[in-house]
């Protein structure tokens, strides 16, 4: 899903040091990848909480690059999250990112959206939900695409919106110790198939189908002949390559551009129902569970 003329931008002396720690024996310290896409919107915001939860705690635990791939966006007009102002389009430097590649939007493959958008438009608000899912997977598949190109073999998938309220080390030091091909994805708000707010992948073949589910979206559509939704896509992908899955308790919340930031429900949905019918809230048991 190419775009036209990306700026690209990468630290020297990048490539050979990130290959050798993707690919060193079990004695050296692990290469890490920590992925960013889509817009930066809120970054300035939620700075303090990637560095505190994503950069220093994975600093300890391995070799940690940083990709990105963002759009060169100076405004925002988002009727369904209530979002309509100035961005700046130079946050995205906050990320001090080793590889970076930015490219204007509206510029997806041609047929890809009409294509999608002929299945029907599940947010009912005239496409721009579709619109904007199309193009956050574009993002995410080019920057999955830098790290598999420099050998990464663990992937840290984050939204650079959002205020990450745990570390994600745990699940790193899984991945690490995971003998095959391993994606690990939030708990909650799963609406009965897989969170797609953020990712833990170990092994570049689960990599690729976590963070190049965007070219399977066709596919889906017609396979089904239902409209796309982003988290039946998550889960589409990761069975289709026969992908295991476990859910972790780790939260993030969404930031606005204004830095207002979202309420989120983070209990499990066997917890919500379990309340909704018996009154009692397991929640706490489940998160302990998925230490």
């Amino acid at each position: 899903m190419p775009l036209s003329s990306p700026v690209v931008e990468s630290r020297p002396g990048l490539p050979a040091a990130v290959v050798a720690a993707g690919r060193a024996d079990s004695r050296a310290r692990p290469g890490l990848a920590i992925c960013f896409f889509g817009i930066t919107r809120s970054l300035r915001y939620t700075l303090p909480s990637i560095t505190a939860n994503v950069l220093e705690p994975l600093r300890r635990l391995g070799d940690v690059r940083v990709y990105a791939h963002f759009y060169e966006q100076a405004e925002i007009d988002n009727p369904r999250s209530g979002e309509k102002g100035a961005l700046d389009p130079t946050e995205y430097r906050l990320l001090r990112a080793d590889r970076l590649m930015l490219e204007r939007p509206d510029t997806l493959q041609p047929g890809w959206f009409e294509t999608i958008a002929a299945h029907g438009d599940f947010w009912q608000d005239g496409n721009r939900s579709l619109r904007n899912l199309l193009h956050q997977l574009h993002s995410l598949d080019m920057v999955t695409g830098m790290a598999l190109e420099d050998g990464m073999k663990i992937c840290v998938f984050c939204r650079p919106d959002l205020r990450y309220h745990d570390s994600l080390a745990p699940a790193v030091r899984r991945a690490i110790a995971a003998p095959d091909a391993l994606v690990q994805l939030p708990s909650w708000q799963s609406w009965f198939a897989m969170n797609d707010r953020f990712a833990v992948a170990k092994g570049a073949r689960a990599i690729a189908a976590y963070g190049q589910r965007g070219r399977l979206a066709v596919e889906l559509c017609q396979t089904r002949n239902e409209a796309l939704h982003a988290e039946s896509l998550v889960k589409y992908a990761m069975i289709r390559a026969g992908i295991r899955v476990r859910q972790i308790p780790a939260r993030a919340s969404r930031v606005r551009f204004d830095g207002t930031e979202v309420e989120e429900d983070f209990r499990h949905p066997r917890a919500i129902r379990f309340q909704e019918r018996f009154g009692i809230d397991v929640d706490p048991v489940l998160r302990w569970l998925r230490r």
